[in-house]
């Protein structure tokens, strides 16, 4: 009786074993299965480290084109102005022009254009109150645009 249960017993484990061992068609198909896995994660991550070299590479590009912008604004010279209002508004229009060029993103950029068109404004008021002269008015804007055209050239 022993050896006949030891002979089921024995018998059930290599049926078992036949049953749950894949044929090789099965073998072959899940091996491609975790070869195709691996490659897709390879593929995604060869796509994450191009997206941020390219990344890396475009703010290269803006934070060059940025000290351009400054570096031939700062070759420009500030106008002889007649009096201290007329050198205050030509450093407020200047700084708001400066603050354009290193805006980052659309708020900063929003609020720099926005102030460069008050600087602008206030100059005009200002010669409307008497408080700078024409001539003034005149370097302070020219100033302006020369700043503008020498910051778009380097782009």
């Amino acid at each position: 009786m022993r050896k006949l249960t030891v002979l089921s017993a024995f018998l059930l484990g290599i049926m078992l074993y036949a049953c749950n061992n894949n044929t090789p068609q099965e073998k072959a198909t899940n091996e491609m299965e975790k070869t195709e896995e691996k490659a897709l994660d390879a593929a995604n991550d060869a796509r994450k480290a191009s997206e941020n070299a390219t990344t890396k590479d475009m703010e290269k590009i803006i934070y060059s084109n940025m000290a351009a912008a400054n570096e031939a604004i700062a070759k420009i010279s500030m106008p002889a102005l007649a009096n201290d209002k007329a050198k205050e508004l030509c450093a407020d229009l200047g700084k708001s022009i400066v603050d354009r060029i290193n805006a980052r993103t659309t708020e900063e950029i929003m609020d720099s254009q926005k102030d460069i068109l008050e600087d602008r404004s206030d100059v005009e008021k200002a010669l409307r109150e008497k408080k700078i002269s024409v001539a003034d008015k005149d370097g302070i804007l020219k100033y302006a645009d020369d700043c503008i055209a020498a910051a778009r050239a380097t782009l």
